[in-house]
């Protein structure tokens, strides 16, 4: 193993693209106004990649300097888009960078779709039933 210049021994380390995949896709969903991750268009990569589904949503491109993110969502129907892509942008840099401590220098956003906003569920009549 080789040393760094403290003198101690140097590791080096590969993130893979599934993981920062994961990492962008659990963030943009807990950010409030999305309703769903969106599907990236099909290109050879993805077509052939097997790994987890987050391919299918986020895409990612690493160098040896910086990360670039491009993640698909649908947004909730009541969202503000310009205010919940901002929310999402900051969301997967902070969490992407927190997690591996490498730059991250761009996340695009594309909003594939607005999803209608669920039914509210009715609760059942707790009331206990009196007959005489």
């Amino acid at each position: 193993m080789p040393l760094n210049s403290n003198g101690s021994f140097s590791a080096e380390y590969i993130i893979s693209d599934e993981v920062l995949a994961t990492i962008a896709a659990n963030a943009a969903k807990d950010v409030e106004g999305v309703a769903a991750l969106g599907d990236r268009p099909a290109d050879l990569y993805t077509t052939f990649k097997i790994g987890t589904d987050d391919l299918k949503h986020v895409a990612v491109t690493m160098t040896d300097y910086d990360i670039r993110v491009h993640i698909y969502i649908q947004l909730l129907q009541s969202a503000k888009i310009q205010e919940v892509c901002k929310a999402v942008q900051n969301a997967v840099k902070q969490s992407i960078q927190n997690m591996t401590g490498r730059v991250v220098t761009r996340v695009d956003v594309t909003v594939t779709g607005i999803a209608e906003a669920p039914a509210p569920e009715e609760e059942p009549d707790m009331a206990p039933d009196l007959a005489p």
